[in-house]
């Protein structure tokens, strides 16, 4: 649902099911963000958090987005390199400005 969410607003998105088909979705498409389920069938989102952390550095805005919005939930979130924690379910407005401030600048206009 937030990917036809994201769509409408102009995104363009790719919808991993696993954290492997993510790490590879995220390699082969390059985005600006990623938002992350914690509860993944394979590892958690966490470890995917740091595996994408370690191999694209800070460039990626990695975003959780859970059920768990507790203050532990959210430390270990921070610690796995998650930039944000947005509790399911998502408020679209809050998205829509954190979706602002990752993507990148444009270039500049030269004469």
């Amino acid at each position: 649902m937030l990917a036809e969410l994201l769509r409408a607003w102009g995104h363009q998105t790719r919808v991993a099911s696993d954290g492997a088909a993510t790490i590879a979705a995220v390699h082969a498409f390059h985005p600006d963000a990623v938002l992350l389920d914690l509860g993944l069938p394979d590892m958690t989102g966490y470890d995917v958090a740091r595996r994408l952390r370690e191999e694209s550095g800070e460039a990626l805005h990695l975003v959780a987005v859970t059920g768990y919005g507790g203050p532990e939930d959210r430390r270990r979130t921070r610690e796995a390199g998650f930039d944000e924690h947005l509790t399911k379910p998502v408020d679209p407005e809050v998205l829509e400005r954190l979706l602002a401030r990752s993507a990148p600048e444009p270039e500049p206009v030269r004469p």
